[in-house]
């Protein structure tokens, strides 16, 4: 059995999945807050002549010369980013394979994205806000206490970490999903990332399974082999 194939098995033997995402996912849809690239100069090109933001990222946190350019950067992003996005192959891929699952979403992506695919706002955590919250001025929504009461539910049940491009130095999600998968007896640890950012420590690698490669072409195949179990 190869480690799609593990892999497979364990999502289809799962009482309940805890996913992990960042950049990667945004990456393998096609949106990249680290690039300068064609979509960011299509979209930014001007806030980069103008003030020498060179990347989505860059433009988040520069401090731009008064409040009204740093709203019309952020208008400019939510209209782009979340207005007109609309469900990528790679989340449409990644809803099937949690469907009639238990599941919970932790992510720092801040484009909701997850939500306008048809996850469940209220299985979500945004846990550095989002775009539209930036705009707005709204503080995070704190989903602490919804996050605990899951984990407590799934406490020695088949639990599945699935970790989607989150970098191998991350504290703020992988750390946290991967003391839990140590603590948790029954618990499968799986993340999915490009080579370099591939990282499972000694302490839990006889319960976890790394695929490497483009998360896109790896949601695909999981979401293939899935339902043909079905």
């Amino acid at each position: 059995m190869n480690n799609t194939d593990k892999v497979c098995k364990a999502i289809a033997e799962a009482d309940a999945l805890l996913i992990g995402a960042s950049n990667g996912l945004s990456i393998a849809e096609g949106y990249h807050i680290f690039a300068n690239n064609a979509m960011f100069h299509h979209q930014f090109g001007d806030f980069q002549e103008r003030y020498g933001v060179r990347s989505v990222i860059d433009g988040c946190f520069f401090r731009y010369p008064d409040e009204n350019t740093r709203q019309e950067f952020f208008r400019r992003l939510v209209q782009y980013w979340v207005k007109d996005y609309r469900p990528s192959q790679v989340m449409k891929d990644l809803l099937a394979i949690v469907e009639g699952k238990d599941y919970f979403i932790l992510t720092t992506n801040a484009d909701t994205h997850l939500e306008l695919s048809g996850f469940d706002p209220d299985r979500v955590f945004e846990l550095e806000g989002t775009f539209e919250q930036a705009l707005a001025g709204k503080p995070i929504e704190d989903k602490n206490r919804q996050v605990q009461d899951f984990i407590t539910q799934c406490h020695g049940r088949r639990l599945v970490l699935l970790e989607l491009g989150i970098g191998r130095n991350n504290r703020l999600i992988k750390q946290p999903l991967m003391q839990l998968a140590a603590g948790e007896p029954h618990a499968t640890y799986i993340t999915l990332n490009l080579a370099p950012e591939l990282y499972i420590p000694e302490s839990i690698a006889p319960k976890s399974i790394g695929l490497e490669g483009d998360i896109a072409v790896t949601l695909s195949e999981l979401k293939g082999k899935l339902q043909s179990l079905k």
